[in-house]
């Protein structure tokens, strides 16, 4: 019990940052560490749901990403 209490204000002490936005580059090496970040950072926030993965990743895209995102996303 007292491990998880160390855990909550240890967690609640440390600041988690945000991903890096991703611009639709045609870079592997970009996207893979897009996806990993974005993964590390349901981890550290708890986000469990598809739902909202899909929009705080999508929130990140930018310029060629986005348009690209929009595009798809109008035909869902």
């Amino acid at each position: 019990m007292r491990a998880m209490e160390n855990q909550a204000s240890i967690r609640g002490a440390v600041k988690i940052l945000e991903p890096k936005p991703f611009y639709g580059a045609r870079d592997a090496k970009a996207l893979e560490n897009f996806i990993f970040d974005f993964e590390q950072y349901f981890k550290a926030t708890n986000t469990v749901t598809k739902e909202a993965k899909v929009t705080l990743a999508t929130m990140h895209l930018f310029e060629d990403a986005k348009l690209w995102w929009r595009s798809r996303y109008i035909d869902i």
